[in-house]
């Protein structure tokens, strides 16, 4: 059953109805000044603090380097982190990876996205496939080609592959059935405004990708 992250939440009443409706894990944003959902390590930490066991958390932030990347992971201790922007270097991952596992995202529009999508692979747990803005920032709520993103998906395999990118109760269904993903990834597609999501939204969203992968 494919997998569902609800992103940049950041209000505990949308974190009860996410987790209550079934969500698989749950992502904070933090430390990226310009995003709307963007938190700070104490508003992110009680929000991850009443999560249950079986839901994950992931911390979502752009990469500036692997000693910040390391204060976030320590401030937050969160089941993974999710890097967008410039990648680290694998190697330097090295001392990092027994913390805390790692989703890095591909801008699905870069000319060389395959090969991102491998390199990535080789030292993450997940890559995260998304429409990204000008700033090579995700939750733009743009669609993208999904044959392109099925094609990431098999040169990455048996690697997990999350789908993101403008997707909403209305299209999830077909998303999941056209690319095959591990897991989906929502935010943009379940709120009333950036940063507060529509409860009804998000319960009917990860009602029918879980059935559509039943």
């Amino acid at each position: 059953m494919v997998k569902v992250k609800v992103c940049g939440v950041t209000r505990q009443e949308d974190l009860k109805v996410a987790v209550e409706a079934g969500a698989d894990s749950i992502g904070f944003i933090v430390d990226v000044a310009a995003s709307p959902r963007n938190l700070s390590f104490r508003e992110a930490k009680n929000l991850i603090d009443r999560l249950p066991s079986n839901v994950n958390s992931v911390a979502v932030t752009v990469f500036n380097g692997i000693k910040r990347t390391a204060e976030i992971c320590q401030e937050l201790a969160p089941n993974f982190i999710q890097l967008h922007g410039m990648a680290p270097e694998p190697y330097s991952w090295n001392g990092l990876a027994s913390r805390v596992k790692v989703i890095m995202a591909v801008d699905v529009e870069a000319f060389d996205v395959l090969e991102q999508a491998r390199t990535y692979s080789m030292f993450s747990q997940a890559v995260l496939v998304d429409t990204h803005d000008h700033a090579g920032h995700g939750g733009t709520g743009l669609v993208h080609d999904w044959a392109l993103s099925r094609r990431i998906r098999d040169a990455i395999y048996p690697i997990h592959m999350i789908l993101a990118g403008g997707l909403t109760p209305e299209n999830v269904n077909q998303a999941i059935h056209a690319v095959r993903p591990y897991g989906i990834d929502v935010s943009t597609g379940v709120e009333v405004r950036p940063g507060v999501k529509d409860p009804a939204k998000m319960i009917e969203f990860i009602r029918k990708a879980k059935e559509a992968a039943s």
